[in-house]
């Protein structure tokens, strides 16, 4: 089933895992996850830094299935997905205050898993460019 033409980092290699949302009920069917094979080269890949940034949060696997399940709602190739988890850096565990912002943020992103991405997308954007009004939401949303 590989189609995939990006390649995984030295000691590591893509298994193709099914991946689902809506709480596991809806299969967004099959699609790359990088697995690492070699710890040095896991080290060398993320420094040790990385290694511990993901000690004290989510793991590698499951950042980079969060990864595939946005990219295939989005509609985007294997490789596309391939190439985002060759691409990611743990970051560190940030302790906060939910912000409005945050919480947009955290909204678009299941509702991009529900209705699509690019659904998703063409909606913000017409909020940012003034198409539709705090109003308009509004009414949408009957308050």
């Amino acid at each position: 089933m590989s189609d995939l033409t990006v390649a995984a980092p030295h000691g590591a290699h893509f298994e193709f895992d099914e991946v689902r949302t809506d709480k596991g009920t809806k299969s967004l069917g099959e699609v790359p996850i990088l697995v690492w094979d070699d710890v040095d080269a896991l080290v060398a890949c993320y420094g040790k830094e990385g290694i511990l940034a993901v000690s004290d949060g989510t793991s590698l696997r499951v950042s980079f299935q969060s990864i595939a399940r946005r990219f295939s709602a989005a509609g985007k190739t294997h490789d596309e997905i391939a190439k985002a988890q060759t691409e990611f850096r743990p970051g560190k565990r940030v302790g906060g205050v939910s912000t409005p912002e945050s919480r947009a943020k955290r909204a678009a992103g299941s509702a991009s898993e529900k209705v699509g991405g690019d659904l998703i997308e063409s909606l913000l954007k017409q909020v940012a460019e003034g198409k539709l009004s705090k109003e308009d939401l509004q009414s949408l949303l009957g308050s």
